[in-house]
C-alpha cells in the first residue's frame, strides 16, 4: 500500500511542477471606432418581427432539417471530442500485461524439475508537461472547439436569412404572377373587343395585330414567373430540409396576401457590433489557437521528461498471483530531447508564427467584413425605402396616363401605339413596385444579419479582446524566452 501511495505523490507532485508556458501574448487588433447609437437590442428569433406565421414554420424546420446546419452541429461535437481527448494528455497512461511461462532447465530431467511462473502487472507512463506542450495544445483545442460553435451561429444566420430571402422572394413572384394574370384577362378583355372592331371596319388589322403581341408579351413573362416560381419553390424545400418527394411536387405554403409586414429596425452603427457577430468571434478564436500553437512549438527545444512504473505480482502457482507478499513494483524516469536537429524546432517555430500572423490577418479581415456588411446594410435599407416611395409615384403616375390614353383614344384623339405604350409602362410601373417591396424587406433581412441576428458574445475575456483599443502584433521569435 504504501507503494502505491508513493506513485501517487510523485504524479501529484509533477502536476504541481507544471507550470511553464511559452506561449506569446494573443495578438490584437485596435477596433476603435466611431458609434451613432449605445446599443441596439436584437432578439433571438428576428424572424418574426415580420408577423408571417407560414414564414415562422419555415424557420423552424430549416433549423431542424437543413442539412448545412446538420454538419456545422457535427462538426462541433468533432471538435468536443478532440478537445476531450487533447485533456487526457494531463493524465498518465496506464496499461497492463501478463504472462505465463512454463520451463525445464535442465534437459532430459524429470517433469519434477519443470516449473510454472505467473506475472501481472501494471503499467503507467506519464510526461512532465513543464514546458506548456500539453496545456497550450489543449489551449488549441479548446479554441477551436468554440470557434466550432460561432460557426455554427454564423450558419444559423446565413441559414435563417437564406430561408427569409427566398420566402419573400417567392411571395413577390407570386405577386408578380397575379398582377400578371389581371393584366391577361384585361388585355384580352380588350383583344376580343378590337376584333370586334376589326370586324366591324372600325380599325385596322394593324392594330389588332399589336393588340395580339401585348398578349403575346404578357404571356411570354407569364410562364416565366411560373417557371422561377417552381425553381423558387424546390430550393425552399431543400434548405427547410423537406423530403424528396415535397422537392420534386410540392409547393410551399405562402401567406395569401403578398405583403410583408416591416418590423423598424436599427438605423444607427451599434457600439458593441463587434460583440454581436459570430464569425468575428470565430476569427478571434481561430487566431487563439494558432497563439497557443507557437507556444507548442517553442517547446520543442526542451526535453521530453516521463516517468514510468510497473506495480505487479509474479508467483509460480496461479491460484496465489494476488496474495499480498507476491507484489513487487519499480519506478524510474526518462529525458529525451534534442542536441542537434539541424534547425528543425526553429523551422517548426518559424512556420507556427506565419500561421499565427495569417490567423491575425484573417481576424483583421473579418472585422472589416463586419463594417462593410453594417454599412452596405444600413445604405441599402435608406436607398430601398426611398425607391419604394418612388416606384409608388411612378405607379400612381402610369396608371392615370393609361387611363388618359386610354379616354384619348376610344375618342380619336391619339394612335394606338400611345395607348400601347401607356399599357405597357403601366404594367412595368406595377411590377416594379413589387420589386421595390421586394428590395425593402430584404434590405432589413440585410440589417439583422449584418447586426449578428441576436447573437451576442458573453464571454468576458473575448469582450477584451474585441473591444481593444491597442494592437498587438503576432510575435515573430523564435527563440522559447522571447516573447
Amino acid at each position: 500500500m504504501l507503494n502505491k501511495k508513493l506513485i501517487l505523490h510523485i504524479v501529484a507532485m509533477t502536476i504541481f511542477l507544471t507550470g511553464c508556458s511559452f506561449k506569446p501574448v494573443t495578438p490584437q487588433k485596435d477596433t476603435s471606432f466611431r458609434a451613432t447609437y449605445e446599443n441596439i437590442n436584437i432578439k433571438d428569433k428576428w424572424w418574426e418581427d415580420f408577423n408571417d406565421p407560414k414564414l415562422n414554420l419555415l424557420v423552424n424546420d430549416a433549423l431542424m432539417y437543413n442539412s448545412d446546419l446538420a454538419l456545422a452541429l457535427n462538426n462541433i461535437e468533432v471538435s468536443r471530442v478532440k478537445l476531450g481527448l487533447e485533456k487526457l494528455e494531463y493524465l498518465p497512461n496506464i496499461s497492463y500485461q501478463g504472462s505465463a511461462i512454463r520451463t525445464n532447465n535442465t534437459p532430459g530431467a524429470s517433469h519434477s524439475s519443470t516449473r510454472s511462473v505467473y506475472s501481472a502487472s501494471a503499467l503507467f507512463d506519464y510526461e512532465l508537461d513543464l514546458w506548456g506542450k500539453v496545456r497550450n495544445s489543449v489551449g488549441t483545442k479548446k479554441s477551436i472547439f468554440q470557434a466550432s460553435v460561432y460557426d455554427y451561429q454564423t450558419a444559423k444566420l446565413s441559414i435563417v436569412s437564406e430561408v427569409v430571402n427566398r420566402y419573400f422572394n417567392l411571395l413577390f413572384l407570386e405577386e408578380q404572377k397575379e398582377i400578371l394574370n389581371e393584366t391577361l384577362i384585361s388585355y384580352k378583355n380588350t383583344l376580343r373587343y378590337r376584333k370586334n372592331q376589326l370586324d366591324a371596319g372600325i380599325i385596322s388589322s394593324i392594330v389588332y395585330a399589336q393588340t395580339q403581341s401585348l398578349v403575346a408579351n404578357a404571356n411570354a413573362r407569364l410562364v416565366e414567373v411560373e417557371n422561377n416560381i417552381d425553381i423558387a419553390n424546390a430550393a425552399l424545400a431543400v434548405l427547410t430540409g423537406k423530403s424528396y418527394d415535397e422537392i420534386l411536387y410540392k409547393n410551399i405554403d405562402t401567406s395569401e396576401d403578398f405583403s410583408i409586414h416591416i418590423p423598424k429596425v436599427p438605423s444607427s452603427i451599434s457600439s458593441d457590433i463587434l460583440l454581436r457577430r459570430s464569425d468575428v468571434a470565430s476569427s478571434l478564436e481561430q487566431l487563439r489557437a494558432s497563439n497557443f500553437l507557437v507556444g507548442v512549438s517553442k517547446a520543442g527545444y526542451f526535453p521530453s521528461i516521463s516517468l514510468t512504473g510497473v506495480l505487479g505480482y509474479t508467483s509460480f502457482e496461479l491460484d496465489r498471483l494476488f496474495v499480498d507478499n507476491k507484489d513487487s513494483w519499480n519506478i524510474g524516469g526518462s529525458l529525451v530531447g534534442p542536441l542537434f536537429d539541424f534547425g528543425r524546432t526553429k523551422k517548426r517555430v518559424e512556420i507556427a508564427n506565419l500561421e499565427q500572423n495569417a490567423s491575425f490577418i484573417n481576424y483583421d479581415k473579418a472585422l472589416k467584413n463586419a463594417f462593410l456588411d453594417v454599412r452596405t446594410a444600413l445604405v441599402s435599407r435608406e436607398n430601398s425605402i426611398k425607391k419604394q416611395e418612388s416606384m409608388k409615384n411612378l405607379e400612381n403616375s402610369q396608371k392615370e396616363v393609361y387611363n388618359l390614353a386610354n379616354k384619348r383614344y376610344n375618342a380619336g384623339y391619339s394612335d394606338h401605339i400611345e395607348l400601347l405604350d401607356a399599357q405597357r409602362s403601366y404594367l412595368d410601373a406595377k411590377l416594379g413596385l413589387a420589386a421595390s417591396n421586394l428590395d425593402v424587406a430584404n434590405s432589413i433581412v440585410l440589417v439583422y444579419k449584418a447586426f449578428g441576428g441576436g447573437f451576442k458574445v458573453d464571454d468576458n475575456e473575448t469582450k477584451n479582446i474585441l473591444n481593444s483599443d491597442t494592437t498587438i502584433l503576432p510575435s515573430k521569435s523564435t527563440s522559447p524566452f522571447s516573447y
